[in-house]
């Protein structure tokens, strides 16, 4: 399938007060150095393949789970249940009651700036976007008013009847549901770009968070999309797994589609027998058909099942999807390379501050550099 060019993407995003964050933390997209390498890595000026390292409880999941509040706040799509823990919501040593979140997005030509403030999951206390430096509009939902609504025209929202909004309700989703928006307006663009955000991991059986609101049983979408031979040629291809693959029909006890691995004399229901590895890249190969669509995907702990060699096959795969902007997580040093990857798309998670190899060290890191050893020997700790 062709995919249409995107030329929308996450500039930054930022959270405070979250979680295991007390302090600031920052992911700059901008942030790119002149690396005449890999160039694929990068897109309209913005890092568009990033992998994330921290130790154990630095707080990689929950980055993901900040990035993806947004989600929960302007759409219906799918969210995690972590995301509402009301008692690990607010930082737990901080003396501020509220969380930050902010967003930066470029638009074509203009910059976006949509942030807010929550004090507990499904409690938003403060509102406010920028378009291009200029403000549209700011709300105190404690007060319940608008500290400035003065450019509201510029989202085609000055003439919006706020008598009936729910004071729970985002502003920005109020304006998209309750007014005549154009097909190029910011505020389509926005929940566009929401709506289409994906997070996955693989630790998990299909859990995710964003894109739409369907759980399925991935075995039974291979078999009722009669996908089983493109399966099979997507685990020989990324893993190096022979398995012939295929689909039956039962009459009992009700009538179904299965997917089968089929042996000389037997055969067995796929996940019956695949192993962790196997259903991993099977919930890969779910999402890969979706991917045309998607805005932001982010992939937690994304090869907690995999050999090294395979890690670096998925990067590989998923680098060739030039228009999703992508975030990794892992703890698998041997993917610190420059064959595929450049210094200032790695970036460390440590004591809540987010650094790229390129801004942790004072060498010049050059294309010869091994990455891999110098992580291994703590070049990139602060």
């Amino acid at each position: 399938m062709e995919i249409k060019e995107k030329e929308y993407m996450l500039i930054s995003f930022s959270v405070q007060n979250y979680k295991s964050f007390k302090d600031e933390v920052v992911l700059n997209f901008e942030n790119s150095h002149d690396y005449k390498y890999n160039t694929q890595c990068v897109k309209n000026g913005l890092l568009s393949k990033i992998v994330m390292y921290g130790a154990n409880a630095s707080g990689k999941s929950n980055f993901g789970f900040a990035i993806f509040d947004i989600v929960g706040l302007l759409t219906d799509k799918n969210t995690n249940h972590i995301q509402y823990d009301e008692q690990t919501f607010i930082n737990a040593d901080s003396d501020s009651d509220v969380a930050t979140f902010k967003y930066v997005f470029k638009n074509k030509n203009d910059k976006i700036v949509y942030s807010y403030k929550k004090k507990s999951p499904r409690k938003i206390t403060y509102e406010e976007l920028y378009i291009n430096d200029c403000k549209i509009y700011s709300y105190d939902f404690e007060k319940k008013i608008f500290d400035d609504k003065s450019n509201m025209e510029k989202i085609y929202a000055e003439n919006a009847n706020f008598e009936y909004f729910e004071n729970n309700f985002a502003i920005l989703r109020y304006i998209a549901n309750n007014t005549n928006q154009p097909e190029n307006s910011h505020i389509k663009f926005i929940m566009n770009f929401v709506s289409h955000m994906l997070w996955f991991r693989s630790l998990q059986e299909n859990g995710y968070i964003g894109l739409t609101t369907r759980v399925e049983s991935l075995a039974q979408w291979i078999s009722d999309n009669n996908l089983a031979k493109e399966f099979q040629k997507f685990l020989l291809d990324l893993a190096g797994i022979k398995t012939d693959l295929d689909i039956v029909q039962l009459t009992q006890p009700i009538p179904q589609k299965i997917l089968v691995e089929k042996h000389k004399k037997k055969m067995f229901a796929f996940e019956q027998i695949a192993s962790s590895g196997s259903r991993a890249l099977e919930l890969l190969f779910y999402w890969s058909k979706r991917f045309d669509e998607v805005s932001f995907l982010f992939m937690d702990e994304f090869d907690a099942f995999y050999h090294f060699d395979l890690a670096r096959n998925v990067i590989k795969y998923i680098i060739d999807y030039d228009n999703i902007q992508v975030v990794f997580t892992t703890h698998n040093p041997n993917l610190a390379t420059n064959e595929m990857l450049r210094p200032d798309c790695y970036f460390i998670l440590e004591n809540g501050k987010l650094t790229s190899f390129a801004d942790s060290t004072e060498r010049e890191l050059r294309e010869g550099h091994n990455l891999e050893k110098m992580l291994r020997n703590g070049e990139f700790n602060g």
